[in-house]
C-alpha cells in the first residue's frame, strides 16, 4: 500500500485527514484493553427499563375520588353521640336510661338526634356544627378530635360556643353504674337546659 500523500488524496477525495504521530497499530494496541472493561461495566439500558410508566388520567374509573362523605342530616335541636362498636342501636338499659335523662331536662328521645360513632360514615361534624342544625350536643364517651372539632371541653363542664351547647360525658354504662356520675350529669344538665 502507497503511503503517498497522492494516494490519499485520491482515494479520500473530499474527506477530511488527520496524521497521526503514532502508527495506528501501536494506538490500538494501547487503547484496546481500556475500552474493553468500559463497554463491560456500562450495561445497555433494557427496554422495559427505559419504558415510561403507566398513568391513569382522570377520566378512568380506577382514578376516580369517591364520593364524599357527610355527616348525617339532623332532624332534631339535640344531638346525642354514643360509641358502641357492638350494637348499632342503644342496647334497652341504655336507652331506658337516656329517655329519663332527657324527661329530666324537658326533652325525649323521639325528638332526640342520637347517632352511635362507631357507624358514622362521617365523623366530620364542622360542617353540621358551622350551619347550626342543632342547640345541644351531648356525647358520651366520644371525644370532639373525633369528629375533627377542634373544641377543648372539661367533662361535664357544658360550654357555650357560637350558640351550640356542649357537654362531654362518661359512657352511659358508666353513668348507669355510678350514682356520683348520675349527679355530675343531673347538675351539668341543668345548667345547660336552665332547668331548676
Amino acid at each position: 500500500m502507497s503511503s503517498s500523500p497522492a494516494f490519499y488524496q485520491i482515494f479520500f477525495q473530499g474527506e477530511t485527514l488527520f496524521h497521526l504521530s503514532t502508527p495506528v497499530e501501536a494506538v490500538t494496541a494501547r487503547e484496546t484493553p481500556v475500552e474493553a472493561p468500559q463497554s463491560q461495566s456500562i450495561p445497555k439500558p433494557s427496554v422495559a427499563a427505559s419504558a415510561p410508566p403507566t398513568v391513569i388520567t382522570p377520566s378512568s374509573p380506577a382514578a376516580s375520588p369517591p364520593p364524599p362523605i357527610t355527616f348525617p342530616v339532623l332532624n332534631h335541636k339535640i344531638l346525642i353521640l354514643t360509641d358502641d362498636a357492638k350494637s348499632k342501636n342503644l342496647i334497652e338499659s341504655e336507652a331506658v336510661l337516656l329517655n329519663n335523662i332527657l324527661k329530666a331536662v324537658g326533652h325525649s328521645l323521639e325528638k332526640t338526634d342520637v347517632m352511635n360513632y362507631s357507624f358514622l360514615q362521617g365523623a366530620d361534624a364542622r360542617k353540621v356544627l358551622s350551619e347550626k342544625r342543632t342547640h345541644y350536643f351531648i356525647t358520651f364517651g366520644v371525644p370532639l378530635i373525633k369528629l375533627n372539632l377542634d373544641l377543648l371541653l372539661v367533662p361535664y363542664a357544658p360550654k357555650l360556643v357560637e350558640g351550640i351547647w356542649f357537654l362531654l360525658a362518661d359512657p352511659l354504662t358508666v353513668i348507669d353504674a355510678d350514682k356520683t356520675v348520675k349527679k355530675k350529669l343531673w347538675l351539668a344538665l341543668q345548667k345547660m337546659f336552665e332547668t331548676v
